[in-house]
């Protein structure tokens, strides 16, 4: 918005921002909301998320929307009213200064907010690319019958880049006509895999109409989300284009600051997951095609990574994170793959999914090392 005093104001005058909001849409013309949820990484805002959005040759008709958690920094607040002030297009929402620990509610705030045909959503300190949401918008457009439209990821790391293909995950859902139909057995089908909502374009009208809230306060609660919001779609389209960047080694990341106060965050959201999984009827589904799998690729992984002084206290809430799946005490639960009994020390026969993933990663060594003795072996002919 143009101007800055519009950025700061409290919670009791949302309604204000709010009409503020629908204005600039109705005056601009804008098409396509892009919510940015940001709490103390006012650097990452300026240098990285909304950089991208200017180099768009549509950045003029997306309507951003900077939406504060309550940072405590001050170069953070100034980034978000700065930005609003500086562009029409740009509207800014900030909360009380406190923070509610996670993006789930600036991200319902931007939801709000939105009055454009489609949104989308863009972190901080990820990046669009190219046409990115524009494009997903662009085929929305074209296509009626969907509700949503999924891109490529471009993953950044330390060992360099890489596109994350969504198209094998969800090929068991595309029709004749090249669209990607849901019906009950849709989650069953695909492994209850999410994909990213910052790859994901949304009609806004058709969003809000599924009255979803992300959790307040949890850690993946934007995975349950997008697996929420396809439940209840029944078309989806997929563009075979990478739309944003992401940087996976962002040092403070809720994903890469891996203490206990995350496994309470994640405990947060699961519960909140098994109960929409036992509204939906899909509590049974999820437990055979999702839950052990993702319990010891992910969260056992992650436990490794907690500071020596937090593991006992993280140990005990993935306990509690398994009970509120399996029962109490989990370690009645049978068990199937390696790890998790290892974990919850229940002794059992591992299932084939278990005992396929347990011993993966000795059956790749064996083929790295059989594959380089074969190159050692024609070093030698060749001499």
């Amino acid at each position: 918005m143009a101007d800055s005093d519009r950025s700061n104001l409290s919670p009791s005058e949302f309604s204000t921002v709010q009409q503020q909001a629908h204005a600039a849409v109705q005056a601009h013309g804008l098409k396509l909301s892009v919510i940015i949820p940001v709490f103390n990484n006012g650097e990452h805002l300026r240098t990285r998320a909304f950089p991208s959005l200017v180099k768009s040759p549509h950045f003029q008709q997306m309507h951003i929307l900077l939406i504060d958690d309550g940072s405590t920094y001050r170069q953070t607040q100034e980034a978000v009213t700065e930005l609003a002030s500086s562009h029409p297009n740009v509207t800014a929402f900030l909360h009380a200064p406190g923070g509610s620990g996670s993006a789930s509610r600036p991200r319902n705030t931007g939801l709000q907010l939105s009055f454009t045909d489609y949104v989308g959503y863009l972190d901080p300190d990820d990046e669009i690319h190219g046409s990115g949401p524009w494009l997903l918008a662009q085929r929305l457009e074209e296509t009626a019958a969907a509700q949503f439209a999924i891109g490529e990821e471009l993953r950044i790391t330390d060992e360099g880049s890489k596109q994350i293909s969504q198209a094998k995950k969800y090929a068991p859902l595309l029709g004749e006509d090249g669209l990607h139909h849901i019906d009950a057995t849709a989650l069953r089908r695909i492994g209850f895999l999410p994909a990213s909502i910052e790859a994901t374009v949304y009609r806004t009208q058709w969003l809000k109409a599924q009255q979803l809230e992300q959790v307040p306060g949890a850690a993946g609660q934007d995975s349950l989300f997008f697996l929420q919001a396809m439940h209840a779609a029944d078309t989806f389209l997929m563009v075979d284009q990478p739309v944003y960047t992401y940087y996976a080694n962002v040092p403070g990341s809720m994903v890469n600051a891996i203490d206990a106060g995350y496994f309470r965050k994640a405990l947060i959201r699961e519960k909140a997951q098994v109960q929409w999984l036992q509204e939906a009827g899909l509590f049974e589904d999820f437990m055979e095609y999702r839950f052990e799998h993702f319990f010891v690729t992910w969260y056992l992984k992650k436990l490794k990574l907690v500071p020596k002084q937090q593991r006992r206290e993280s140990a005990q809430l993935l306990r509690e994170i398994a009970a509120v799946y399996v029962g109490s005490p989990p370690s009645r639960h049978s068990w199937g793959h390696p790890p998790a009994m290892a974990f919850f020390r229940s002794p059992g026969v591992p299932s084939e999914e278990g005992f396929e993933l347990w011993t993966r990663p000795l059956r790749q060594k064996l083929h790295r090392a059989k594959h380089a003795a074969k190159n050692r072996a024609g070093r030698t002919l060749r001499k």
